[in-house]
């Protein structure tokens, strides 16, 4: 007799449910939620964490990028000035400058861009010009 009755009582239940399912779905929806957001502000601190630490390292990527673009400006106009008194020395002696001196000038540049006086007597020793401290 208590088989029947649980039967019965299951049977009541799955009519119950296929006529009122949005109830019981929505308690069940409702408690799946408290269970995933009641540790809300722990995932919150932890978010804001993530997003400074990204904010602080694209800062940091965006220092390094302009001290590098300064750096290669820098190198450039010490190319430029230099190749620019060159081929004014070489104009006036009627030479050109070619290529390949142009290239050589840009590597010595490059590589004594930290040391500019040793840069200076290395070219003055190369191309004949007058050094003065």
């Amino acid at each position: 007799m208590t088989w029947l009755a649980v039967k019965t009582f299951f049977k009541k239940c799955w009519t119950w449910l296929k006529h009122n399912w949005k109830a019981p779905l929505i308690i069940v929806y409702t408690i799946v939620l408290w269970l995933i957001f009641r540790r809300k502000d722990d995932a919150m601190k932890v978010l804001e964490t993530r997003t400074d630490s990204y904010k602080n390292q694209i800062d940091a990527i965006n220092k390094i990028h302009d001290k590098e673009i300064k750096k290669k400006d820098k190198i450039l106009e010490n190319y430029g000035k230099i190749l620019a008194d060159l081929e004014e020395k070489y104009k006036k002696e009627n030479l050109e400058l070619d290529q390949e001196k142009k290239k050589e000038i840009k590597d010595l540049v490059e590589k004594y861009d930290e040391k500019p006086d040793e840069l200076a007597k290395l070219l003055a020793e190369k191309y004949g010009l007058e050094y003065v401290e």
